[in-house]
């Protein structure tokens, strides 16, 4: 039997205020690269000004020319997904289908799959770890994540905000969003 291919899933969501009309989903999905793209995370956030600081407390300035950097960075060709629903006020199951179509696409058998999710408390692991397994993914564990803690979290937050800014037509992250969905460094799913 072959080596199961390590897998490190992040999850976070964006949309909750707007009471259902705008949900996304981002998720981004790592393998052996990991360590070395968590390094130039540290440095891109350091050079673009945003910090450890979530999408919403960064300037415009910040969270574009962070955008920029990964948008234009091939490194992230395939690893970054996403969702987006309206008219729906069931964020824990989008959150997991979401979840499970990106797997489900990147991961090939054997795999090996750790999931991260913004904010996901103790007790919610079990029903999401339940709900992932319900759709096929086999799962080694979950656990929530706060997006202080890490910087993959923050990356996600980071896609949830610039995908809303564009789907909600900030002229600039819309650009932006054309050329990742062009380079494939970001996919709908």
């Amino acid at each position: 039997m072959s080596t199961p291919q390590k897998l490190y899933c992040y999850v976070d969501e964006t949309g909750q205020d707007t009471a259902g009309e705008f949900f996304l989903v981002s998720i981004v999905i790592l393998d052996d690269k990991r360590e070395a793209l968590k390094e130039w995370l540290q440095k891109l956030e350091k050079e673009s000004g945003k910090g450890q600081k979530k999408w919403t407390k960064a300037t415009r300035r910040q969270r574009k020319a962070y955008m920029e950097q990964i948008v234009a960075d091939e490194r992230f060709s395939e690893l970054i997904y996403y969702s987006h629903y309206t008219n729906s006020r069931s964020y824990v199951d989008l959150t997991i289908l979401s979840t499970a179509k990106a797997i489900l696409e990147k991961a090939k058998e054997p795999y090996d799959i750790k999931v991260y999710v913004d904010g996901l408390q103790k007790n919610e692991r079990r029903a999401f770890t339940a709900g992932l397994r319900r759709l096929h993914v086999r799962v080694d564990f979950v656990r929530g994540l706060t997006d202080e803690a890490d910087e993959f979290i923050r990356l996600c937050d980071a896609i949830a905000g610039f995908l809303r800014d564009s789907l909600e037509s900030d002229p600039d992250m819309e650009k932006l969003h054309h050329r990742a969905m062009t380079n494939h460094i970001i996919k709908k799913c």
